[in-house]
């Protein structure tokens, strides 16, 4: 069986997210934490320019819940993600290192 790739890009829901975004940022960092039940991830991530971050350690939710199955605790990820009109962090795309 061939391995699933840990990507969103044709389901529902990232396209209603992208309606509600106008820029993908992209990441690079750790998954300190995965919360499969809430649909989120926690990251230790660097600078990520595009949106004026600085590195830190954060929570993101992500749109397919399948990604968190992608990658592990400890696991060095790319993530890409965008911010809602809600102003929620929502990553769209995540692959281990």
């Amino acid at each position: 069986m061939a391995p699933v790739q840990a990507s969103a890009e044709n389901t529902p829901a990232k396209q209603a997210l992208m309606l509600a975004s106008n820029q993908t940022h992209h990441g690079v960092g750790t998954v300190t934490a995965i919360d499969n039940k809430a649909k989120k991830i926690e990251l230790k991530h660097g600078p990520i320019k595009s949106i004026g971050w600085m590195g830190m350690k954060m929570y993101f939710a992500v749109d397919d819940a399948e990604l968190l199955d992608e990658v592990e605790v400890g696991d060095k990820v790319d993530f890409d993600f965008i911010e809602t009109r809600d102003k929620r962090y929502v990553i769209t795309d995540i692959e281990a290192q």
